[in-house]
This record gives C-alpha cells, structure tokens and sequence, in this order.
C-alpha cells in the first residue's frame, strides 16, 4: 500500500470531531434518561410507601373508632342485661309475696268474723 492508499484516520474522516460529539450527545442523554427513571422509581416507590402507611394509619383509625363504639355498645347490653336481671328479681319479689297476701287477706278475714 503506498501512502495515498492509507485509511484515512479518525481526525481525517471527521476534522470537527461532529461524531464524536454525536456519541457523546447520545451517551449523556441516555444518562439522562436513565438517571429521571431511577429518580421516577424511587418516587414511585417512595409514593406507594407513604400512601400505604397513610392508608394503614386511616384503616387502623377506623378500626379502633369501630372496636370502642363496639365497646361501648356491649356494655351498654351489659347494663341492659344487668336491668333486665333486677326486674327478674322484682318478678320474683312479687310473685313472693302473692301467697303471702292472700294468708294475710285470709287472715284478716278471719279476724274480722270473730
């Protein structure tokens, strides 16, 4: 090969350094690219994260709102039941004392005939 033969080296293919430039253009948007979805993930992440500790916190709110008006519901019924028993015991008191009446009406008949 003489020397007019010779490859043209990379300086004499492209003097300006054009695609060089291009590579490297290309190269940093890729970074660029990649570094704004690695932020993207992260922020994603960081979101769901956030809203399922919120979500959890609301949920859990509830759920103890609900327990303690449930609470306060059954001891309501354990009042109710408690009243419920006093007046069983007041039936009983009165059914007691019927025969009891009835001697002492008899009794006071009886008195009342002498």
């Amino acid at each position: 090969m003489t020397s007019g033969d010779a490859e043209p080296t990379q300086e004499q293919r492209d003097p300006f350094g054009i695609d060089r430039l291009c590579v490297d253009y290309d190269y940093l948007l890729y970074k660029i690219h990649d570094y704004v979805s690695s932020i993207q993930l992260k922020t994603i992440e960081t979101c769901e994260q956030q809203n399922r500790l919120i979500e959890q916190g609301i949920i859990e709110q509830v759920i103890d709102k609900n327990v303690n008006e449930v609470k306060k519901i059954l001891a309501q019924c354990d009042g109710l039941e408690s009243h419920f028993d006093m007046l069983d015991q007041l039936n009983g008191i009165v059914e007691s004392f019927e025969p009891r009446l009835q001697k002492v009406i008899a009794d006071h008949k009886d008195l009342q005939r002498r």
